[in-house]
């Protein structure tokens, strides 16, 4: 394995913990049944995903998987910050303080999760790459 393909699986495994942790530090698994999804979601980026790009074979499978939990994350998250400031839950309108709006939605946790998206293609991008250079020699 060559160190740009080791360095983006750390990358990826350091993202998807982070996320996994800040899940977790959210959504207390107990308080509430519906806190159990993003915590699932996030060990299996963490554990399942990261498995899934070790090895040249199931790469492809983990950039499905890796892309189908980017964008329901994404999706998730831009529905809730949207339902929130429409319903009065966000202190700070858009209108008045865009960027203090901006920092109290789930913006910030929406680019780690593109982030850990975009690694996991750059990933996917260097295996196949490698995997181009092995059958051309």
């Amino acid at each position: 394995m060559t160190t740009q393909r080791t360095t983006l699986w750390v990358a990826l495994v350091s993202l998807a913990l982070g996320a996994t942790l800040l899940h977790y530090r959210v959504h207390t698994p107990g308080e509430d049944p519906t806190d159990l999804w993003p915590n699932l979601f996030s060990l299996i980026d963490l554990v399942l995903v990261s498995a899934l790009f070790r090895f040249r074979s199931t790469a492809l499978l983990g950039l499905l998987l890796n892309s189908f939990l980017a964008f329901l994350g994404i999706i998730m998250m831009a529905d809730y910050s949207l339902s929130a400031t429409l319903a009065g839950q966000v202190k700070v309108t858009p209108g008045a303080n865009f960027f203090g709006w901006l920092l109290l939605t789930t913006f910030p946790d929406i680019m780690i999760v593109l982030a850990d998206f975009l690694v996991g293609l750059g990933l996917y991008r260097v295996i196949l790459a490698e995997k181009a250079a092995a059958s051309s020699q």
